[in-house]
């Protein structure tokens, strides 16, 4: 299959490559759309269940809802499609019969980039066009959804007052069986509050007519009371008028008939406006900014508080030539005791008047600039989410080829946890500038993440980078942390002449008398240097040193040999690795700067002492695997 497919001329290999994504891109595209759409269910729930409407406005809900996630959807159904298209490519081999034809993996991108484009362009148009009039028609369904049917609307523990003419209070409520414990209901009906009346029930419940137009209240146990002020009636002797029920039955008058608000009046929402409107509401937000800061800066310039405007009786005692203020120290000082006072009570108003203007001010003032910021995420998320199809297209395709799995597996994992990093940083750098903390580029925070992250994946994946490979690390871990290292010796094709077995027999035993003498020095411990001598002075262990590189001419010799036994047992004959008990760096200078970054210096301490178990156990291995070629070279057979 891979010989006749790198045949296929470029074109129609670019047909193959988009029917490939294509298909898995829409699959994917509606997965991730129905997954959000799931996100917006459970959000709005409370607003869907148990309030009797209708499947077409259900339907509504769920087409307007989808419309504004599409944006979202987008992104995500192409990071999916990419990662799974590359990877099945990759598992396949059909990516290295591309390769091997000569076609490189940005060739290979290259349909599916133009289409991302295309992509790109007409979500930005979807967002500016389509999204906020959807946005507008789906905050109208859930404000009028939020009126309809009351009787299962009603909160713990809150006032309701969304039934005209009655205010509401339960402190339990059984969304089972719709039973509204310990009620308390202000009845204003009769428009006067001096004629109100308040029920309190032990139980109760509220119930719509089949006519939709009315609501039936049970209520049980219960006392209502009733203010006559305004009844004929002496106050002495007739306060109010009491009635003690066992049950009580109120039908009330609630046409519950769903009329949509108009959406219209939803357009003030940063979300359902355009790019045009946006920019057009952000300067008249800024304009009516600077007009009240503005404002605010001269009515406080002209009421400074280092002076102090005299009345017509202070005057007279402190003459001045035509000036309308004067200094308050003078007035002060000149001042009777009991004035005094008053001008310090005087004072003290003035600033605390002056300090609750300046909070409205500035809450006021706060408000209009967190409406500006509101209204620039959204017109940066219009640009920022089309991007965003472009950068997870640059990172699924090398992903994909790096990994080269296929199916819902890895790349499931891949996309999720790319996504949680997109989310976060995204939710973050908005807060962050809408509330004031960071510039605009906090609108950008994830794409500044994700965009090295693309341009790398790439990178790597052109140049057939083992960046994923879990070889690659075990490979890395071992060499820094001491891990066993096994060889790979194998019968050479052409060799001109096999080891002399009692020259052999002869170098095992020095290397075996080399091993004794060391142990015999150092008792069976290699005695790895302290953290000082570590980093600050040159430590060497020449033993080991000669040890190992004598291992390795012995290894060598015998690697000549085409007895599969010898090999074999060669093979087992451990790496005495012992660069990593001595300090990190050649230059002095380094070491000593690692050596004072403690946390540094600790780690590669700890690695140092993981090297001394390793060269231990190396040791003894070296001894064992020696004894055996010793004895298989003198005797053709091995009897430990």
């Amino acid at each position: 299959m891979c010989v006749s497919f790198v045949r296929v001329r470029p074109k129609k290999l670019d047909i193959f490559i988009l029917k490939s994504f294509l298909l898995l891109f829409i699959g994917t595209f509606f997965i991730c759309l129905f997954i959000l759409i799931m996100n917006i269910l459970w959000r709005y729930v409370e607003e869907l269940v148990g309030k009797g409407l209708g499947m077409i406005i259900i339907s509504k809900f769920f087409y307007y809802s989808s419309l504004t996630l599409v944006p979202q959807a987008l992104p995500l159904a192409v990071l999916l499609a990419s990662l799974i298209t590359f990877g099945n490519f990759g598992e396949n081999s059909e990516l290295i019969a591309m390769k091997t034809a000569g076609i490189s993996l940005l060739r290979v991108m290259q349909p599916l980039i133009i289409f991302c484009v295309f992509l790109a362009g007409l979500s930005f148009y979807f967002q500016n066009y389509t999204v906020p009039n959807a946005t507008r028609q789906m905050y109208s369904l859930i404000a009028t959804m939020q009126t309809k049917s009351p009787e299962l609307d009603i909160p713990e523990g809150e006032f309701y007052d969304r039934v005209p003419g009655l205010n509401f209070y339960v402190r339990h409520k059984d969304g089972k069986t719709g039973m509204l414990y310990d009620v308390i209901i202000y009845d204003l009906r009769s428009g006067s509050y001096d004629d109100t009346k308040v029920i309190v029930a032990d139980s109760g419940k509220l119930t719509t007519t089949a006519d939709q137009k009315h609501l039936y209240l049970h209520l049980y146990d219960g006392v209502q009371s009733r203010n006559l002020n305004d009844q004929q009636f002496d106050r002495e002797n007739v306060p109010y008028m009491r009635e003690a029920f066992k049950e009580k039955h109120l039908l009330l008058d609630f046409d519950s008939g769903f009329d949509v608000v108009d959406a219209n009046q939803m357009g003030g929402y940063a979300a359902s406006k355009n790019m045009s409107m946006i920019m057009y509401t952000i300067d008249s937000l800024n304009v009516r900014l600077d007009d009240q800061g503005q404002g605010v800066m001269d009515s406080y310039m002209i009421q400074g508080l280092s002076r102090y405007r005299l009345s017509s009786q202070d005057s007279v005692k402190l003459k001045t030539q035509g000036q309308a203020y004067i200094k308050s120290d003078s007035v002060f000082n000149l001042a009777t005791r009991n004035e005094q006072l008053k001008y310090r009570e005087n004072v003290k108003k003035h600033v605390s008047s002056l300090s609750s203007q300046l909070r409205m001010d500035k809450n006021q003032m706060s408000y209009i600039s967190k409406n500006v910021r509101k209204h620039w995420i959204e017109w940066m998320k219009k640009i920022s989410l089309s991007i965003s199809i472009l950068i997870f297209f640059f990172i699924g395709a090398p992903l994909g080829a790096i990994i080269r799995k296929g199916g819902l597996g890895v790349p499931v994992i891949v996309s999720v946890l790319t996504f949680i990093l997109s989310y976060i940083t995204s939710i973050k750098g908005e807060k962050l500038f809408r509330e004031g903390d960071w510039n605009i580029m906090g609108c950008w925070f994830s794409t500044l993440i994700l965009l090295p992250l693309s341009v790398f994946f790439t990178v790597q994946a052109n140049k057939d980078s083992g960046v994923f490979q879990w070889d690659v690390y075990k490979s890395f871990f071992r060499y820094w942390f001491g891990g066993r290292v096994k060889r790979n010796i194998l019968c050479k094709e052409v060799i001109i002449e096999e080891p002399d077995a009692a020259g052999c027999v002869g170098m095992l035993n020095d290397l075996l008398e080399q091993i004794d003498v060391y142990h015999a020095e150092k008792k069976w411990t290699v005695k790895h240097p302290n953290y000082y001598t570590l980093f600050f002075k040159e430590y060497k262990n020449e033993a080991l040193e000669n040890i190992s590189s004598y291992l390795e001419w012995v290894v060598n010799e015998l690697g000549n040999s085409r007895n599969a036994v010898i090999l074999d047992l060669i093979n087992q004959m451990p790496f005495l690795r012992v660069f990593g008990m001595f300090a990190p760096f050649k230059h002095k200078f380094l070491n000593n700067i690692v050596g004072i970054l403690l946390p540094l210096g600790v780690l590669f301490r700890i690695r140092a002492f993981l090297f001394e178990r390793s060269v231990i156990s190396s040791l003894a291995t070296i001894k064992n695997v020696s004894g055996k070629l010793i004895e298989y070279l003198q005797t053709g057979k091995i009897t430990q």
